[in-house]
């Protein structure tokens, strides 16, 4: 509708009533349109605010995914810059493992255990088992048992007749070993007073030395409790209730503990003669190993022979601590030892590098880089080699291996050695800048650098074995012995205080050392709490 001039001139003529209903028709027009522009504007409000919310949350997201980025790019940086380090240090990511470095298998991670691709032991010739005159141990029969038993048949089988008077044919013996009467037994000691008729003097009996208490344990029950507790390595909770239910023996815990104490101080005079001994002999080997005590780290030091054994306990790992255990100063023949810095120190005597270490290093050193194994795999099988002529000479009676071998093994070695410093030149000087501080610094140089240099510098040590057949090869031995150390932390954590721990060692020390003699463990023990131990020579 168009609204004009002639348009509201003709609404007037037509009366009010008329122009009354045109206004409120646009009263109703503006309503309308008021409420749907309200209405529009409400609409456009909500969809702006739900754009608005969605926005701030994209914005938070986005915002949160910038953080976690720059984050990670401030890590990967630093990893770059520690990888660059790396390389210029010459080390490699490939990580250092049991079967290619020094590391104990314990130290290997449980969720990255290591592949034994390679082992270095190789396989022989001989049959599964045991070999022609390995001396065994199958339970034989006796010819004197304790008791004897007779069965006699009752009747015949066939037509019933009685057997039992007629003599017999033959017999078949089969015996039966077994505990019997393994129980504690009670020994009553009675000291009686009685009167002199002449003079009336009382005169009392006197007890044994052995018996000092109105009531305690004897050596036995003390012996065996401190067998199942520092030589079974059982904890002194379980040892009492193995010697409950073994010997219906209720012995405390506080018991057990005293009777390590008593045994170690029985012993004290027997470790100085294993230290003398060993201080004597002409071929040692030594090693430590780590060991939480009274809740901080110390070490236990190995020093032993074919049948030797003295362990020392120290809160230190260096010299300082082999000078106070007092066998490595005065020792003037050959020790076996690893790579530990301290050793060195000892100039007085004679040294021999472990091989197995220097095999797994090898290992190592092919796995960081495929290129090494030119000279790293020649030179394990040369080592390999010598340890085996060495090994048969000695079989063979032999005090020394042929002039002509030892030459041509020295000469294949330093071929090899040469061969290696081909490969691995020596990395060239960095450049000092004008601005570099004064402060010394010593240049570190990549794995087989080190290496390459070490063989060459300690070649005699290297080669010890070869020039000198009673030393061995490697220095397992020392690494056996601590073997039994490692499993005491790994039954019972720790020891409380530092006297249990050196009380541990002097028992340990002295039956290792009866056993390497061929002396029951528990027999050497029962005469140490008699006051008699075995005195080794």
């Amino acid at each position: 509708m168009i609204v004009d001039r002639q348009y509201i001139f003709t609404l007037y003529q037509m009366g009010v009533g008329t122009i009354y209903n045109y206004l409120q028709q646009i009263e109703k027009r503006v309503v309308d349109a008021e409420a749907r522009l309200t209405c529009s504007q409400q609409s456009q409000v909500e969809r702006l605010s739900k754009e608005l919310a969605s926005t701030k949350h994209t914005l938070a997201r986005k915002s949160q995914q910038l953080i976690q980025e720059r984050q990670l790019n401030r890590q990967l940086l630093r990893r770059i810059r520690e990888l660059e380090h790396e390389i210029e240090r010459g080390t490699s990511p490939v990580e250092r493992n049991s079967h290619n470095s020094n590391l104990s298998p314990s130290l290997d991670p449980p969720w990255q255990k290591v592949r034994r691709t390679r082992s270095l032991r190789k396989k022989s010739d001989l049959k599964v088992g045991g070999q022609h005159g390995h001396p065994g141990i199958t339970l034989r029969q006796v010819a004197e048992p304790h008791e004897v038993i007779i069965h006699v048949p009752k009747a015949c089988t066939d037509c019933g007749a009685p057997v039992h008077d007629t003599k017999p044919q033959t017999i078949i013996r089969r015996q039966v070993f077994d505990i019997c009467d393994g129980c504690v037994r009670v020994t009553e000691h009675q000291a009686q007073t009685r009167c002199c008729s002449a003079c009336g003097t009382m005169m009392k009996a006197k007890f044994p030395v052995s018996v000092r208490a109105p009531v305690q344990y004897g050596q036995g029950v003390l012996s065996r409790a401190t067998y199942l507790h520092l030589y079974q390595l059982i904890p002194v909770a379980r040892t009492s209730e193995t010697m409950c239910d073994l010997f219906d023996c209720h012995i405390s815990v506080a018991t057990i503990q005293r009777a390590a104490r008593v045994s170690s101080g029985k012993l004290v005079n027997a470790e100085q003669r294993i230290k003398s001994a060993i201080r004597d002999s002409a071929v040692i080997g030594v090693d430590e190993t780590g060991l939480r005590v009274a809740g901080s780290s110390s070490y236990i030091h190995v020093a032993r022979t074919e049948e030797l054994t003295h362990y020392g306990f120290d809160p230190r790992r260096g010299k300082a601590a082999m000078d106070e255990i007092g066998i490595l100063p005065q020792f003037r023949g050959t020790l076996v030892r690893d790579g530990y810095l301290s050793y060195s120190r000892f100039e007085q005597c004679r040294h021999s590098l472990c091989n197995a270490h220097l095999l797994r290093e090898l290992v190592f050193i092919e796995e960081v880089d495929s290129k090494q194994k030119v000279w790293t795999t020649l030179l394990s099988k040369l080592l390999v080699q010598i340890k085996d002529t060495a090994t048969q000479a000695r079989a063979n009676d032999k005090t020394q291996l042929s002039q002509k071998q030892r030459k041509s093994w020295l000469e294949r070695y330093q071929q090899l050695i040469k061969k290696a410093e081909k490969i691995n030149p020596p990395p060239s000087p960095r450049k000092k800048s004008a601005d570099a501080p004064k402060k010394k610094r010593r240049e570190l140089k990549p794995l087989p650098n080190n290496l390459i240099k070490r063989l060459q510098r300690r070649r005699d040590e290297v080669l010890r074995f070869m020039t000198d057949l009673t030393v061995p090869f490697d220095n397992n031995g020392s690494e056996r012995d601590l073997r039994m150390i490692k499993l005491q932390q790994k039954i019972s954590g720790c020891f409380r205080t530092a006297d249990g721990a050196r009380n541990f060692c002097r028992v340990r020390s002295y039956l290792s050392t009866a056993r390497k003699h061929g002396h029951s463990t528990l027999t050497a023990l029962e005469r140490a709490f008699n006051g008699k131990p075995i005195a080794f020579q």
